[in-house]
Order: structure tokens, then C-alpha cells, then sequence
């Protein structure tokens, strides 16, 4: 089967926060559920021949959503430096998960290159297999990171 990996940069997104100290940010932050976040929105555009599917172009609309700290040009140099610290590492992190995704759909284009074309029932479960194998990934890195904070996405307190 031929593939292709057409997977463009991850587009940015913003969530404000708000917060007049680092104590009450940390806190908004906390309470949101999550400080940054990426999304792969994987997908998938076979072409079939006869009753096989004979290519695809592995596809995905990615996107980061990273916090905007509303307070920020109220903060004392001491709270920015702490805010840019670790919104640059969880920007890192945020690009990470996007760096899993691009290198298992490369993986997974060489797995179905080296393989015959497939029948669409056989196609659909190895993408419902790559989806599982990707989240596996993901979910893999997160635990090991501490969703980051073992790359230094913590907020000290000045």
C-alpha cells in the first residue's frame, strides 16, 4: 500500500487566565483542568482501487492551546520570570506531543508500505489500531513527564 504523511505545523490557540499574583494563577490555572493542551485531530484519506484500498495520506489538523496570563504586565519581574520559565517549557511539552504524533505516523506510513493493500474492513481496524497505539503514546509521555512538570512546568512562587 503507498502512504503519504501530509501533517501540518500545530496551529496556536490561547486561553486567558487571569490572576494578580502567582499563588491566585496557579490556582485559575488548577481550577481550568489543564494548562496547556494538544490536540492531533488525526485523519485519514484512503483511496480505494477495486476493493482494496490501495493508498492513503495520513492527515491531521493539530493545534496547541497554551494559557495567556491576563495579569502579566502587572506582575512583579520576579512572577514573569516564573510565568515565562514555565510557559516556555509547557510550550516544549505542548510540541513534544506534537513530535509523537509526526514520528508514529511516519512509523505507521513504513508499517503499511512494507504491506499489501488492504481490504477497507482490514484498513479500518489498523487505523482504529493506529488511533489506540497513538493515544498509548501520548498518554506514555505524560506519565513519564508528570504531564510536564518534570520538564519544569510549575509555577514558583517568588
Amino acid at each position: 500500500m503507498k502512504a503519504k504523511v501530509k501533517i501540518p505545523a500545530p496551529a496556536k490557540k490561547d486561553w486567558t487566565v487571569s490572576g494578580g499574583d502567582i499563588e491566585t494563577l496557579f490556582n485559575n490555572l488548577e481550577r481550568h483542568g489543564w494548562w496547556g493542551r494538544y490536540e492531533s485531530h488525526e485523519d485519514k484519506k484512503p483511496r480505494k482501487t477495486g476493493d482494496k484500498f490501495t493508498e492513503v495520506v495520513i492527515t491531521g489538523s493539530p493545534r496547541i492551546i497554551l494559557p495567556k496570563w491576563k495579569d502579566y504586565g502587572k506582575a512583579s519581574r520576579a512572577e514573569k520570570k516564573s510565568w515565562d520559565d514555565m510557559y516556555k517549557a509547557l510550550k516544549k511539552h505542548e510540541e513534544n506531543h506534537h513530535k509523537i504524533f509526526t514520528d508514529y505516523a511516519d512509523e505507521w506510513k513504513s508499517q503499511l508500505e512494507a504491506g499489501d493493500d488492504l481490504a477497507k474492513a482490514d484498513f479500518e481496524k489498523a487505523w482504529k489500531g493506529f488511533k489506540k497505539e497513538l493515544q498509548k503514546r501520548q498518554d506514555k509521555y505524560d506519565a513519564r513527564s508528570g504531564h510536564g512538570k518534570k520538564e519544569g512546568v510549575i509555577l514558583m512562587v517568588p
